[in-house]
């Protein structure tokens, strides 16, 4: 059960990695997206979370390796990002039909049977 559990959260992921790949402004930046903690560039910027995020769980990364726990962390910190990104409009979200939408309910169904 346990690694169904883990399948249909390392599922969820290529979502996410889209919608943040999708709002990352890489063109200024001299690593080319990945996160070097030693470098004030990185420090300093303003998608530092987006980068290290992107760094933990990128398609090079193995998620199945990862424990459950440390792949429900992840998809939470996922979910707020996409969730801080929504428009006011989102206010009903259970009526709504959008992509991140349905993706944050399949997420929560997702977390709720894995506790």
């Amino acid at each position: 059960m346990a690694a169904a559990n883990k399948a249909q959260l390392v599922s969820l992921f290529e979502f996410a990695r889209q919608r943040i790949v999708q709002s990352m402004e890489l063109r200024q930046c001299p690593h080319a997206g990945f996160y070097n903690p030693v470098d004030d560039a990185c420090t300093f910027c303003h998608q530092g979370m987006e980068c290290v995020w992107m760094n933990h769980n990128d398609q090079l990364v193995s998620l199945e390796e990862k424990s459950i726990s440390e792949l429900r962390q992840q998809l939470l910190m996922a979910v707020d990002f996409i969730d801080s990104n929504l428009s006011p409009y989102h206010l009903s979200r259970r009526q709504c039909q959008c992509e991140n939408c349905q993706w944050l309910q399949q997420v929560q169904s997702v977390l709720a049977a894995t506790e």
